[in-house]
Protein backbone atom coordinates (compact mmCIF):
# COMPACT_ATOMS: atom_id res chain seq x y z
CA UNK A 1 0.00 0.00 0.00
CA UNK A 2 2.66 2.39 0.50
CA UNK A 3 4.35 1.96 -2.77
CA UNK A 4 0.79 2.28 -4.11
CA UNK A 5 0.77 5.49 -2.51
CA UNK A 6 3.83 6.90 -3.19
CA UNK A 7 3.32 6.40 -7.02
CA UNK A 8 -0.27 8.24 -6.40
CA UNK A 9 1.46 10.94 -5.21
CA UNK A 10 4.39 10.91 -8.05
CA UNK A 11 1.40 11.07 -10.52
CA UNK A 12 -0.10 13.59 -9.08
CA UNK A 13 2.64 16.05 -8.85
CA UNK A 14 3.38 15.54 -12.77
CA UNK A 15 -0.16 16.12 -13.59
CA UNK A 16 -0.50 19.16 -11.46
CA UNK A 17 2.47 21.20 -12.82
CA UNK A 18 1.08 20.36 -16.51
CA UNK A 19 -2.70 21.20 -15.68
CA UNK A 20 -1.20 24.82 -14.51
CA UNK A 21 1.16 24.74 -17.24
CA UNK A 22 -1.39 24.20 -20.26
CA UNK A 23 -4.90 24.67 -18.83
CA UNK A 24 -5.40 21.17 -19.34
CA UNK A 25 -6.89 18.85 -16.31
CA UNK A 26 -4.15 16.27 -16.19
CA UNK A 27 -5.79 13.36 -17.22
CA UNK A 28 -3.69 12.20 -19.98
CA UNK A 29 -1.49 12.24 -17.73
CA UNK A 30 -3.40 10.25 -14.74
CA UNK A 31 -5.47 8.09 -17.50
CA UNK A 32 -3.00 6.19 -18.32
CA UNK A 33 -0.50 6.44 -14.99
CA UNK A 34 -3.44 4.94 -13.46
CA UNK A 35 -4.31 2.33 -15.86
CA UNK A 36 -0.87 0.81 -15.65
CA UNK A 37 -0.73 1.12 -11.22
CA UNK A 38 -4.22 -0.80 -11.29
CA UNK A 39 -3.25 -3.41 -13.63
CA UNK A 40 -0.02 -3.74 -11.53
CA UNK A 41 -1.92 -4.08 -8.01
CA UNK A 42 -4.51 -6.04 -10.18
CA UNK A 43 -7.16 -3.70 -8.67
CA UNK A 44 -10.26 -3.66 -10.41
CA UNK A 45 -10.12 -6.61 -12.96
CA UNK A 46 -11.98 -5.63 -16.63
CA UNK A 47 -13.32 -2.33 -15.25
CA UNK A 48 -9.68 -0.99 -14.90
CA UNK A 49 -10.21 1.79 -17.85
CA UNK A 50 -13.52 2.99 -16.26
CA UNK A 51 -11.83 3.49 -12.94
CA UNK A 52 -9.14 5.01 -13.97
CA UNK A 53 -11.20 7.42 -16.33
CA UNK A 54 -13.51 8.43 -13.39
CA UNK A 55 -10.43 8.45 -10.83
CA UNK A 56 -9.22 11.11 -13.35
CA UNK A 57 -12.01 13.17 -13.41
CA UNK A 58 -12.37 12.97 -9.60
CA UNK A 59 -8.61 14.39 -9.20
CA UNK A 60 -9.59 16.89 -11.45
CA UNK A 61 -11.82 19.03 -9.51
CA UNK A 62 -8.38 19.69 -7.44
CA UNK A 63 -6.13 20.61 -9.92
CA UNK A 64 -8.50 22.68 -11.65
CA UNK A 65 -9.92 24.80 -7.90
CA UNK A 66 -6.06 25.27 -7.53
CA UNK A 67 -4.73 26.65 -11.19
CA UNK A 68 -7.85 28.59 -11.73
CA UNK A 69 -7.76 30.21 -8.37
CA UNK A 70 -3.94 31.96 -9.79
CA UNK A 71 -5.24 32.25 -13.39
CA UNK A 72 -7.99 34.33 -12.24
CA UNK A 73 -5.76 36.44 -9.99
CA UNK A 74 -3.73 36.90 -13.05
CA UNK A 75 -6.64 38.18 -14.85
CA UNK A 76 -6.47 35.41 -17.55
CA UNK A 77 -10.15 33.96 -17.04
CA UNK A 78 -13.08 35.14 -19.86
CA UNK A 79 -15.77 34.87 -17.78
CA UNK A 80 -18.28 35.77 -20.27
CA UNK A 81 -17.23 32.94 -22.52
CA UNK A 82 -16.93 30.50 -19.83
CA UNK A 83 -20.35 30.51 -18.53
CA UNK A 84 -21.67 29.95 -21.91
CA UNK A 85 -19.78 26.72 -22.14
CA UNK A 86 -20.49 25.44 -18.90
CA UNK A 87 -24.25 24.57 -19.28
CA UNK A 88 -23.59 22.32 -22.47
CA UNK A 89 -20.64 21.13 -20.50
CA UNK A 90 -22.45 20.00 -17.72
CA UNK A 91 -24.81 17.86 -20.05
CA UNK A 92 -22.06 16.42 -21.86
CA UNK A 93 -20.31 15.25 -18.74
CA UNK A 94 -23.35 13.99 -17.04
CA UNK A 95 -24.35 12.29 -20.12
CA UNK A 96 -20.93 10.39 -21.57
CA UNK A 97 -20.28 9.09 -17.85
CA UNK A 98 -23.97 7.72 -18.32
CA UNK A 99 -22.91 5.76 -21.07
CA UNK A 100 -19.50 4.55 -20.71
CA UNK A 101 -20.29 1.77 -18.45
CA UNK A 102 -21.90 0.01 -21.42
CA UNK A 103 -19.11 0.60 -23.69
CA UNK A 104 -15.92 -1.77 -23.96
CA UNK A 105 -12.85 -0.89 -21.18
CA UNK A 106 -10.86 -1.57 -24.62
CA UNK A 107 -12.86 0.63 -26.58
CA UNK A 108 -11.85 3.36 -24.00
CA UNK A 109 -8.33 2.86 -24.84
CA UNK A 110 -8.28 2.89 -28.14
CA UNK A 111 -10.70 6.41 -28.09
CA UNK A 112 -8.08 7.71 -25.25
CA UNK A 113 -4.67 6.60 -27.82
CA UNK A 114 -6.35 8.27 -30.46
CA UNK A 115 -7.00 11.31 -28.26
CA UNK A 116 -3.16 11.10 -27.36
CA UNK A 117 -2.11 10.94 -31.10
CA UNK A 118 -3.84 13.71 -31.66
CA UNK A 119 -3.60 16.07 -29.13
CA UNK A 120 0.50 15.41 -29.21
CA UNK A 121 0.92 16.21 -32.68
CA UNK A 122 -1.00 19.42 -32.30
CA UNK A 123 0.95 20.62 -29.59
CA UNK A 124 4.06 19.54 -31.42
CA UNK A 125 3.25 21.29 -34.94
CA UNK A 126 1.53 23.81 -33.30
CA UNK A 127 4.24 25.01 -31.06
CA UNK A 128 6.10 27.67 -32.58
CA UNK A 129 2.26 29.43 -33.17
CA UNK A 130 1.06 29.16 -29.36
CA UNK A 131 1.90 32.64 -27.81
CA UNK A 132 0.51 34.96 -31.25
CA UNK A 133 -2.50 36.97 -30.20
CA UNK A 134 -5.16 37.85 -32.47
CA UNK A 135 -8.34 40.10 -32.28
CA UNK A 136 -10.98 38.86 -30.77
CA UNK A 137 -13.46 37.42 -32.59
CA UNK A 138 -15.53 36.07 -30.08
CA UNK A 139 -18.70 38.37 -30.58
CA UNK A 140 -19.45 36.98 -33.70
CA UNK A 141 -20.61 33.78 -31.94
CA UNK A 142 -24.04 32.56 -31.23
CA UNK A 143 -24.68 31.83 -27.00
CA UNK A 144 -26.29 28.33 -28.93
CA UNK A 145 -22.84 27.64 -30.50
CA UNK A 146 -20.58 27.68 -27.02
CA UNK A 147 -23.17 25.80 -25.11
CA UNK A 148 -22.87 23.17 -28.41
CA UNK A 149 -19.76 23.35 -28.39
CA UNK A 150 -19.20 22.70 -24.59
CA UNK A 151 -21.73 19.69 -24.47
CA UNK A 152 -19.74 17.96 -27.13
CA UNK A 153 -15.84 18.73 -25.55
CA UNK A 154 -17.82 17.58 -21.75
CA UNK A 155 -19.10 14.51 -23.60
CA UNK A 156 -15.74 13.43 -24.92
CA UNK A 157 -14.31 14.73 -21.82
CA UNK A 158 -16.05 12.42 -19.75
CA UNK A 159 -15.42 9.28 -22.28
CA UNK A 160 -11.65 9.76 -21.56
CA UNK A 161 -11.10 10.77 -18.27
CA UNK A 162 -9.54 13.93 -19.26
CA UNK A 163 -10.39 17.89 -18.30
CA UNK A 164 -11.02 19.30 -22.08
CA UNK A 165 -8.81 22.10 -21.82
CA UNK A 166 -7.20 20.43 -24.29
CA UNK A 167 -10.03 20.77 -27.10
CA UNK A 168 -10.99 24.26 -24.94
CA UNK A 169 -7.95 26.13 -26.09
CA UNK A 170 -7.53 25.73 -29.56
CA UNK A 171 -10.95 26.42 -30.11
CA UNK A 172 -10.53 29.93 -27.56
CA UNK A 173 -7.77 30.50 -30.51
CA UNK A 174 -10.03 30.34 -33.48
CA UNK A 175 -12.34 32.37 -31.63
CA UNK A 176 -9.73 34.69 -31.40
CA UNK A 177 -8.74 34.58 -27.51
CA UNK A 178 -5.19 35.72 -26.32
CA UNK A 179 -3.50 32.56 -26.24
CA UNK A 180 -2.81 33.15 -21.75
CA UNK A 181 -6.59 33.46 -21.69
CA UNK A 182 -7.56 30.48 -23.54
CA UNK A 183 -5.33 28.85 -21.33
CA UNK A 184 -6.88 30.30 -18.29
CA UNK A 185 -10.16 29.90 -19.43
CA UNK A 186 -9.50 26.49 -20.12
CA UNK A 187 -8.51 25.53 -16.73
CA UNK A 188 -11.69 27.09 -15.48
CA UNK A 189 -13.67 24.70 -17.52
CA UNK A 190 -12.30 21.77 -16.31
CA UNK A 191 -14.11 22.08 -12.81
CA UNK A 192 -17.26 21.77 -14.03
CA UNK A 193 -16.49 18.81 -16.66
CA UNK A 194 -14.45 16.72 -13.54
CA UNK A 195 -17.69 17.58 -11.20
CA UNK A 196 -20.36 16.14 -13.90
CA UNK A 197 -18.38 13.90 -14.59
CA UNK A 198 -17.21 12.54 -11.11
CA UNK A 199 -21.43 12.33 -10.39
CA UNK A 200 -21.94 10.59 -13.45
CA UNK A 201 -19.66 7.80 -12.60
CA UNK A 202 -20.51 7.64 -9.04
CA UNK A 203 -23.62 6.99 -10.23
CA UNK A 204 -23.38 4.21 -13.21
CA UNK A 205 -20.34 2.06 -10.96
CA UNK A 206 -22.77 2.58 -7.82
CA UNK A 207 -24.55 -1.12 -7.90
CA UNK A 208 -21.03 -2.80 -9.45
CA UNK A 209 -19.76 -5.19 -7.43
CA UNK A 210 -16.31 -6.01 -8.33
CA UNK A 211 -14.94 -2.69 -7.76
CA UNK A 212 -12.04 -2.17 -5.58
CA UNK A 213 -12.34 -1.40 -1.97
CA UNK A 214 -12.92 1.86 -0.81
CA UNK A 215 -14.15 2.69 -3.98
CA UNK A 216 -17.19 5.59 -4.59
CA UNK A 217 -19.10 4.07 -7.64
CA UNK A 218 -15.83 4.02 -10.16
CA UNK A 219 -13.66 6.59 -8.34
CA UNK A 220 -10.93 4.76 -6.65
CA UNK A 221 -10.84 7.10 -3.35
CA UNK A 222 -6.90 6.40 -2.12
CA UNK A 223 -5.89 7.32 -5.61
CA UNK A 224 -7.69 10.41 -5.65
CA UNK A 225 -6.77 12.09 -2.18
CA UNK A 226 -3.02 11.11 -2.58
CA UNK A 227 -3.10 12.36 -6.15
CA UNK A 228 -4.98 15.73 -5.17
CA UNK A 229 -2.43 15.75 -2.47
CA UNK A 230 0.40 16.88 -4.48
CA UNK A 231 -0.82 17.71 -7.95
CA UNK A 232 -3.13 21.37 -6.41
CA UNK A 233 -0.25 22.56 -4.79
CA UNK A 234 1.89 21.21 -8.18
CA UNK A 235 -0.71 23.00 -10.53
CA UNK A 236 -0.29 26.63 -9.06
CA UNK A 237 3.80 26.27 -9.91
CA UNK A 238 2.63 25.14 -13.69
CA UNK A 239 0.78 28.83 -13.68
CA UNK A 240 3.39 30.40 -12.39
CA UNK A 241 5.97 28.47 -14.65
CA UNK A 242 4.14 29.71 -17.36
CA UNK A 243 3.53 33.20 -16.99
CA UNK A 244 7.25 33.77 -16.92
CA UNK A 245 8.54 31.40 -19.40
CA UNK A 246 8.21 30.91 -22.93
CA UNK A 247 5.49 28.25 -23.38
CA UNK A 248 6.68 26.74 -27.14
CA UNK A 249 9.41 24.23 -25.88
CA UNK A 250 7.41 23.51 -23.15
CA UNK A 251 4.40 22.58 -25.42
CA UNK A 252 6.67 20.55 -27.99
CA UNK A 253 8.30 18.47 -25.12
CA UNK A 254 4.51 18.09 -23.60
CA UNK A 255 3.57 16.72 -27.47
CA UNK A 256 6.48 14.04 -27.71
CA UNK A 257 5.66 13.13 -23.85
CA UNK A 258 1.90 12.38 -25.25
CA UNK A 259 3.08 10.00 -28.19
CA UNK A 260 5.06 8.14 -25.62
CA UNK A 261 1.83 7.06 -23.46
CA UNK A 262 0.27 6.23 -26.72
CA UNK A 263 2.91 3.83 -27.91
CA UNK A 264 3.23 2.49 -24.30
CA UNK A 265 -0.76 2.11 -24.42
CA UNK A 266 -0.50 0.39 -27.83
CA UNK A 267 1.76 -2.43 -26.46
CA UNK A 268 0.84 -2.85 -23.09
Amino acid sequence: MIFEFVIFLTIGAAAGLLAGMFGVGGGALIVPALIFTLDHFNLGNHWTHHIAIASSLATIIGTSLSSSWIQNKNKNIEWSILKKMVLGCIIGTIGGSYIAPYIPGIWLKWLFIVFLIYVGCKFIFKANKVMQNQKSKVNSLGDSIFIAVGTLIGTFAALVGVGGGVLVVPFLKKCGIDMRKAIGTSAAFTLPVALGGTIGYIIAGWNIQELPEYSLGFIYLPAVFSIMLTSMPMAKVGVQIAQKLPVNKLITYFGIFLLMLAVKLIVS
